[in-house]
């Protein structure tokens, strides 16, 4: 009798002590995941204080909107380019003659770039502007290393699709404001 009160204590134990380890784990692994992806990595990319920017995106935003309805861009997306004094340019292959088209901007649109571009994304590992990308309801602020882009929509419908409409890239979205998302890929 002893024997079995014995045994059946051990078992009681091991299960204890084999449920403790499991739930352990499994909480670790939660909280390993929530802290990993959730909360730091996911928006380390992200831009600046937006409230502060938010009339320079939304200018840009325009001017895309503007050169996009001309119906002359070959590709998706306008080319950002610093140059060595600060100035910020932006460029489009054009579609008829493939040769590569300045876009032009009025002063504010130039400052907002600039302002853009100099103060609202960081600059280590290939996070500064590097192209913005014209969609028939979007517009999208992808930084260089593509692991984060800005994105204006413009119905103010959550975007469905992030970087190109025909790819099955999965993306998170956070909205921000009304029409505004910060937007990441989640590695598959």
């Amino acid at each position: 009798m002893n024997e079995i009160n014995k045994n059946k204590k051990i078992k009681s134990l091991i299960k204890s002590v084999l449920i403790a380890i499991i739930s352990f784990s499994v909480l670790l692994g939660g909280c390993n995941f929530l802290l990993g992806t959730l909360l730091w990595s996911t928006w380390e990319y992200k831009v600046r204080d937006f409230d502060t920017y938010k009339s320079d995106f939304q200018t840009i935003a325009d001017l895309a909107y503007r050169e996009f309805s001309k119906g002359q861009m070959k590709d998706d997306y306008i080319n950002v380019h610093e140059n060595p004094d600060g100035t910020v340019n932006l460029k489009y292959e054009n579609v008829n003659t493939e040769d590569f088209v300045e876009v032009t901007m009025s002063q504010k649109e130039k400052k907002s770039l600039e302002k853009i571009e100099a103060k609202a994304f960081h600059h280590g590992d290939m996070e500064y502007l590097y192209l913005i990308r014209v969609y028939e309801n979007q517009v999208e602020f992808e930084i260089a290393n593509g692991r984060y882009s800005l994105v204006y929509s413009r119905d103010g419908h959550k975007p469905k699709y992030v970087n190109t409409p025909d790819t099955k890239r999965h993306f998170k979205l956070k909205k921000i404001s009304d029409h505004w998302y910060h937007a990441w890929p989640v590695e598959d």
